[in-house]
């Protein structure tokens, strides 16, 4: 990939999802009229990204300090997690824990403003938006994903809050070794166990919830699509009507003036 290649794609992916399939296809076109048709290929097999997408590629470019904030937010996370076996402070997990949750809680509310201003603000896209920046904080392939700025779907919610399983002893604990507290380490691995299965119930009922908010969302679409042609349709038939009746007023005045014509 070129790096004009990279600037265009860039600029392609600052479009809303409704102007992005119209802008694509001229850039495909454009690149295969200079002769860049490998370059033409990749943009015409891109995909309309969702609204979600869109919000959090938006937040990437205008924010990129925040976007950092959360992977570094969550790489502090993992660590404290890791540091706990070897008897690392459940403050420190705390607290990076509540960390990462307000740099989350800030890059989604940045979001939800972009789609209050084009009209997506619905709580479905929320939710997407937001189990796409908790991935970004615990999977490196989903913050490159997420920091590149042109994602065409959102990312799923991670089973669980990080990276609980496979603990590795990180000095920085109490000066207490696994081997010195072996019941103390093993009740840490029974809770970060505990805690991945917890994460994983609740990841998996998040993206149950955001499916039923989307079907929730395109049924209320559609009902109000069916009321608006409800009430157009009762614009047409009042119309209709007052028609009708003006021109059978019409009709009887042609008759009288064709009765007069004919005495």
């Amino acid at each position: 990939m070129t790096a004009s290649l990279d600037d265009e794609l860039d600029q392609l992916f600052t479009r809303s999802p409704g102007e992005f399939v119209a802008a694509r296809d001229d850039l495909a076109k454009q690149l295969k009229q200079e002769g860049r048709d490998a370059d033409a290929a990749t943009v015409k097999s891109l995909r309309r990204p969702t609204v979600a997408a869109w919000a959090v590629n938006e937040v990437a470019r205008r924010a990129p300090g925040d976007v950092q904030e959360l992977l570094d937010a969550g790489a502090a996370l993992r660590t404290a997690q890791r540091r706990i076996v070897s008897g690392g402070s459940s403050d420190a997990l705390r607290d990076a824990s509540a960390r990462r949750r307000k740099a989350v809680a800030a890059l989604t509310k940045q979001a939800s403003r972009l789609l209050a201003g084009e009209g997506h603000s619905s709580a479905g896209a929320l939710e997407a938006v937001t189990a796409t920046f908790e991935a970004a904080s615990i999977d490196d392939e989903a913050a490159e994903a997420v920091r590149a700025g042109r994602l065409s779907k959102e990312l799923p919610a991670p089973l669980g809050f990080g990276e609980v399983t496979g603990l590795e002893v990180v000095p920085g604990g109490r000066g207490r070794t696994e081997a010195a507290q072996p019941s103390a380490a093993a009740e840490a691995r029974d809770a970060a166990a505990r805690a991945k299965r917890l994460g994983a119930e609740a990841s998996q009922a998040r993206r149950r919830a955001i499916k039923a908010r989307e079907l929730a969302d395109r049924a209320q679409a559609k009902l109000e699509r069916l009321q608006s042609d409800v009430e157009q349709a009762r614009d047409d038939a009042r119309t209709a009507v007052r028609d009708a009746r003006e021109a059978e007023v019409e009709a009887d005045r042609a008759q009288a003036r064709a009765d007069r014509a004919a005495r």
